[in-house]
């Protein structure tokens, strides 16, 4: 099942202020869930907006979720 984060949690995961993801959620540059009063972001709401608007976070993501093996076993080996 996917995490469900806060405003507050996410903020703390990227490593940005919550004005800025409040910014980011009014430009819908960010999907998020109303949920009563309160709002939560999706896993896969995060990665697409690490895809979309930070290349270089979700670059460092992918390569801590499958591992340095795991780049190398899905890139298989080259031939000339």
């Amino acid at each position: 099942m996917n995490n469900l984060y806060t405003k507050y949690d996410l903020a703390d995961k990227l490593r940005l202020s919550v004005s800025t993801i409040d910014n980011h959620m009014k430009e819908d540059k960010i999907e998020y869930l109303k949920i009563g009063k309160s709002v939560r972001f999706t896993e896969n709401a995060v990665n697409n907006y690490l895809q979309q608007f930070d290349k270089k976070r979700y670059t460092a993501k992918v390569i801590n979720d499958v591992g340095v093996k795991g780049l190398v076993n899905g890139l298989g080996t080259r031939t000339k």
